[in-house]
């Protein structure tokens, strides 16, 4: 059933469909419009993945992971898969706004905050003594060291979970805000003059780890590690005892206007009616991208997927959506070592396995297929097992060796549950032919007897001797005087009545009882 559905979808015209943000998807909210521009780019390994990320493993080269709103959970063999891909100078693209895309980082970070609570109350070095730059409390940093003294202090990431509203700068509703400020040294940025469309989006949330003083109960203060959760937004400086408010970083390249705020309440900005109160986040320009160079990689967050959608990839004349994506992967593929030579010949990959589907999509199926095999096939435990497994599925499938058989007279083809042998009889009956019927019952009694005795008994002398061998309780005299008078009209038939075809015929009866 797994395998015919998914054909069968295909064949009426479903196949593309039901897949949100499938590159295959020709619907207003797919992607296809987006494959189809990489490809006219020269982007020649575009596929999209069925099953787990375990995939990336049987990866040769380099290459890009695009997880577009995903839906479904990350495991754990998912998130090293995804290391391992990363560690091998491979490229991430994460844009989700309400899904599952920030799992996949959960059993890092947890490593992570679990290694630094374990040096504190040990001689383990902690992740500043291992890598060795910044310092806990934020001070001496350089524009080139600001990102990793970031990643130093960073205990968590997700996607803020909230409507990124913005009343200055939007479409039809400030729940469509169109990213107008920008960075200009990132090169995402690059040709981007009418902005960046979204829809429903959120913004991206860092838990932060940074000193804090509180009181300790006497007149001094002391120094504690804090960490709190916050979006990511343009940041304020002083300098030279001046303070520059919103001062956008190289690796934000787009921001909201300070006209933005976070909705919590879904509804209302679907409606279009919600206005930002007093306990949301607003009043700062909300950055809902972030990029994170990882070597010859890159990782980069964004905070809503539909950036991405056929219905706004289309709309050149009111944004730069297409641009921007262009620009996006040119970015993430750029220094790739890929052993096809251009970067544009990586393999793109597009996470599908964990996408939204509805039931009448074909890839819903594919991937509970494949996801199964994937599963079984990386798990040691049972991995040996998997051939005996198919091949007892499979039996029943292989063909059976048949060889042809006579057709006996016993057997009447067109009577179900009739034999030949009764359907003559009951022809002899009703035609009152009295003389066919001891003959057919009597020639009955002679294969028996051969059967049984491996050769053959013609005169009424043996068929006799072996009955009374048989049967010790038979008269002899009787048995032999019957079989020479039947065998005797067999060889000359005559008129029979019908009591003395009765009597002949309950005889030879009683004796192929006894065979």
């Amino acid at each position: 059933m797994i395998i015919i559905i998914p054909i069968f979808l295909g064949m009426v015209g479903l196949g593309g469909f039901g897949t949100k943000f499938s590159v295959y998807n020709e619907s207003w909210d797919g992607l296809s419009n987006l494959r189809i521009a990489l490809e006219n780019e020269g982007y020649t390994g575009i596929t999209n993945g069925m099953s787990s990320l375990s995939v990336l493993n049987r990866q040769n080269s380099s290459g890009v992971l695009a997880i577009i709103g995903p839906a479904s959970k990350y495991n754990m063999i998912d998130t090293i898969s995804l290391v391992t891909f990363l560690a091998r100078g491979g490229s991430l693209l994460v844009a989700d706004d309400y899904g599952t895309g920030a799992e996949i980082f959960e059993p890092l970070f947890n490593i992570l905050n679990t290694w630094d609570e374990v040096s504190e109350l040990s001689n383990l070095p902690s992740l500043q003594d291992l890598f060795g730059f910044g310092d806990e409390n934020g001070t001496g940093s350089s524009p080139e060291t600001l990102l990793f003294d970031m990643l130093f202090m960073l205990r968590g990431f997700a996607f803020n979970g909230s409507v990124l509203m913005d009343a200055e700068s939007y479409t039809t509703n400030p729940a469509q805000p169109l990213l107008i400020n920008f960075e200009s040294s990132n090169p995402l940025t690059v040709g981007i003059n009418k902005g960046i469309q979204m829809e429903f989006g959120t913004v991206l949330s860092i838990a932060i780890r940074h000193p804090e003083y509180i009181d300790s109960g006497s007149s001094q203060t002391v120094q504690v590690q804090q960490t709190d959760w916050m979006p990511l937004q343009a940041i304020s400086l002083e300098l030279f005892g001046v303070e520059i408010q919103d001062q956008f970083l190289p690796f934000l390249p787009f921001y909201s206007t300070k006209s933005a705020w976070m909705e919590s309440d879904f509804q209302s900005a679907k409606r279009g009616e919600s206005l930002p109160d007093a306990d949301e986040w607003g009043n700062v320009m909300f950055a809902p991208m972030m990029t994170i160079p990882i070597g010859r990689g890159k990782i980069v967050m964004i905070g809503d997927p539909d950036i991405f959608i056929n219905k706004w990839i289309d709309k050149t004349d009111e944004n730069d959506n297409l641009i921007f994506s262009l620009n996006l992967f040119d970015y993430l593929t750029a220094d790739l070592n890929n052993t096809g030579g251009s970067p544009r010949s990586a393999p793109v990959i597009f996470d599908e396995g964990h996408s939204h589907q509805k039931f009448y999509s074909a890839s819903v199926y594919s991937i509970i297929l494949m996801k199964l095999i994937t599963e079984m096939s990386m798990f040691p435990l049972y991995s040996p097992f998997i051939p005996l497994f198919l091949a007892i599925l499979a039996y029943p499938l292989i063909p059976k060796k048949t060889r042809l058989s006579p057709v006996l007279w016993t057997k009447y083809r067109g009577e179900k549950g009739r034999s030949r042998f009764d359907r003559e009889i009951r022809r002899i009956m009703d035609t009152g032919a009295y003389s066919e019927a001891v003959g057919l019952l009597y020639r009955s009694m002679l294969r028996g007897l051969r059967k049984v005795t491996k050769q053959s008994m013609a005169t009424p002398e043996e068929i006799a001797e072996f009955f009374l061998t048989r049967d010790p309780s038979l008269r002899a005299k009787d048995l032999l005087t019957e079989l020479i008078r039947i065998n005797a009209y067999l060889e000359q038939p005559k008129i029979l009545p019908e009591h003395v075809f009765m009597r002949y015929m309950t005889f030879i009866k009683g004796l192929i009882d006894r065979i």
